[in-house]
């Protein structure tokens, strides 16, 4: 038995917020049949409704119920990301032209308990609308006393639409729709309601774009990478017709909630040389999302989480302050502590970064035991001087601000030859480093990095060692 779910969706606004609303009814319902596409291909746009047919996705999502309960959490987490206040209603039938007729007399009744096929009133039948004065006169107000008339004397007066419509609400004609498909790329031009001449005022523009895009994008259950935004100016000025800015991600997205805030940010950047009068939004890049089917628990491409992600924070202060003022550390292949790591920006560094993030440990690697490498790490100070700082010695012991009591080492650090090849210059000409580090506590209680130089220093006697600190415990 084919089972069908009708939709409707109406915005509920304030009359004085009613001409900023981001969405109207019919962009609603657009972007309704566009997250629709993400549970059965057989989405169809009919009059004032969404129709779905899930016959073939009952057992993917695990039958009807659990399928109904999906949609409804889909379409409640976008309108709440969204900050929209949406009503959607549904009904579902063995036919399409029943869950429509159960909607609509929803619509109509919204109190009303739910009432028998054939008690369907005759407006909640799309071909008899055009003959409801007649069919009021002849008693005929729900579909069964229409079903009760002669096929022929029907198909006579109201024509062979109506008695098509009867033969497929009943189940004896097939439907035939033109199902929605959602295109390759997604492209969308919006004509503002007003020349704008401040760039960031172009956003309320593009918030209405960014909507319809993660419909598009939820529909075809995939995140966003790239993505790029077209202001047209106003051609009677001498300047170009265009401008453009493009916004990447490392990690695609379902939520653009992060890049409606990557999109703020350059806004506010810009300077318009003319009005706009439209904005353009074009997809660049997308990537299908495995674990966005109906096996996964969650809505979204990876489970929730609260906050932004360390990428988001890379990327959003990156379009605040210049890719050059945010640095990220890359690890240097080097035993010397000061070389072992260099700043780089991090937007060339966000893809190993984003990649860090999303890793798990695989199968059947063996892992350090936890108090392994905490000794190890533990030899590493949190805050690394730019140079060593040369100590005095007291009977071949360090001494700062006092004599030092000694904790744990030594740890064996040695750079020489080949090693040293990574440093600008003459990496011949430099002596090596032979270092033993320790760590060492003060007398006011801190803790101490320091290391002695393995080889003999001028003006030392043989036996001594030359004691540096270079680094302190937090």
């Amino acid at each position: 038995m084919r089972r069908w779910i009708a939709l409707h969706t109406s915005i509920t606004t304030e009359p004085a917020q009613a001409m900023q609303a981001v969405l109207d009814d019919r962009a609603a319902q657009q972007a309704v049949a566009s997250m629709a596409l993400g549970f059965t291909p057989h989405v169809a746009l009919v009059d004032e409704a969404v129709l779905l047919d899930v016959t073939g996705s009952l057992r993917l999502f695990g039958g009807l119920a659990r399928l109904m309960q999906l949609l409804e959490q889909r379409l409640a987490l976008f309108f709440e990301e969204n900050r929209l206040l949406a009503t959607v209603k549904r009904a579902q039938g063995a036919t399409s032209l029943i869950a429509i007729g159960r909607l609509r007399w929803l619509l109509d009744q919204p109190d009303a308990l739910r009432t028998r096929v054939a008690e369907l009133p005759m407006h909640t039948l799309t071909a008899a609308r055009p003959h409801l004065g007649v069919l009021e006169r002849i008693g005929c107000r729900n579909w069964d006393d229409l079903l009760r008339l002669p096929r022929d004397g029907v198909a006579r007066r109201f024509g062979a639409e109506l008695l098509e419509a009867l033969d497929r609400a009943r189940g004896s004609a097939p439907d035939d729709y033109a199902w929605l498909v959602l295109p390759e790329h997604f492209e969308e031009k919006l004509e503002l309601d007003a020349l704008v001449t401040h760039a960031p005022a172009l956003m309320a523009g593009a918030g209405r774009l960014l909507l319809h895009l993660q419909a598009w994008l939820l529909g075809r259950q995939s995140g966003l990478s790239a993505l790029r935004l077209t202001w047209h100016l106003d051609r009677r000025r001498d300047v170009a017709p265009t401008g453009e800015l493009e916004i990447r991600t490392a990690q695609p997205a379902q939520d653009l909630r992060h890049v409606a805030r990557l999109v703020a940010e350059h806004l506010a950047q810009q300077k318009l040389p003319a009005p706009v009068h439209s904005l353009t939004l074009q997809s660049l890049v997308t990537e299908r999302l495995v674990d966005s089917a109906a096996a996964t628990g969650s809505l979204l491409m990876e489970a929730r989480r609260q906050g932004d992600s360390a990428v988001e924070l890379i990327e959003r202060l990156g379009a605040r302050l210049g890719d050059a003022h945010v640095l990220s550390w890359q690890a240097g292949a080097d035993h010397r502590p000061e070389q072992m790591q260099r700043w780089v920006p991090a937007q060339s560094a966000i893809k190993s970064i984003a990649a860090c993030a999303r890793s798990t440990p695989a199968r059947g690697i063996k892992r350090l035991k936890k108090g392994d490498e905490a000794r190890v790490e533990a030899l590493y100070p949190t805050w690394l001087l730019p140079e060593p700082f040369r100590l005095q010695a007291l009977r071949d012991s360090p001494v700062y601000q006092g004599p030092l009591l000694r904790m744990a080492g030594p740890q064996r650090l040695e750079a020489s030859g080949w090693l040293m090849a990574g440093d600008t210059g003459d990496a011949r000409g430099k002596p090596p480093a032979m270092r033993d580090y320790f760590i060492y506590r003060s007398q006011q209680g801190s803790l101490l990095w320091i290391y002695s130089e393995r080889l003999t220093v001028g003006g030392l006697q043989a036996g001594q060692h030359a004691w540096y600190l270079h680094g302190f415990f937090a």
